[in-house]
């Protein structure tokens, strides 16, 4: 939703009408709540709902380079800088990483699969954390940390730990849209 509003490929009103099938890159996706599909829908509604076509449709015209650019901004697939010791960055599912797994291209379908969380997306719950609360506190990615302070027996600080964030260069309007259909 981020990278389709920040990129022009939809805006909050569009409808969009989910019939139950949509064909992408010759290949067919269907909606899993309703045989009949959703039918119309705008951004709050298709976040509401979980609306797989919708969000097919609308990652199809985002495209991969655009939708993977956000979420590395928001901090998907890359290491956090937790204060502990063996993180593990994860991954993206991109043109990059399927080349690199399978030696293929990259196809639109696999753009649709990636538009509603799927194919090889790897992300550590910390990572999904930081995204979500990011969306919540209107675009500041923070570092997390473990330890807020440590202090000696006499109360006396010995280490405290300052919040560090990054703001992501996400318009107000887009986190206010998408945060309105995550309620």
């Amino acid at each position: 939703a981020v990278a389709a509003l920040e990129e022009g490929a939809v805006t909050p009103n569009e409808l969009i009408n989910d019939t139950g099938r949509v064909n992408i890159g010759n290949m067919d996706f269907y909606c899993l709540e309703y045989k009949t599909g959703h039918g119309l829908l705008n951004l709050e509604k298709a976040l509401a709902t979980s609306c797989n076509i919708y969000f097919h449709i609308i990652g199809s015209r985002t495209g991969i380079d655009n939708i993977d650019k956000w979420a590395k901004l928001f901090g998907l697939g890359e290491l956090t800088g937790v204060d502990i010791t063996g993180e593990v960055e994860g991954m993206r599912a991109n043109k990059e990483t399927k080349k690199k797994l399978y030696k293929e291209n990259w196809f639109p379908a696999d753009t649709a699969q990636v538009s509603i969380g799927q194919f090889h997306n790897c992300f550590s719950p910390l990572q999904l954390v930081r995204y979500i609360s990011a969306i919540a506190n209107g675009g500041k990615l923070y570092r997390p940390f473990l330890v807020k302070k440590v202090m000696k027996f006499d109360g006396s600080i010995v280490n405290e730990t300052i919040p560090e964030y990054e703001t992501v260069p996400v318009n107000p309007e887009t986190i206010k849209a998408v945060k309105k259909g995550m309620v």
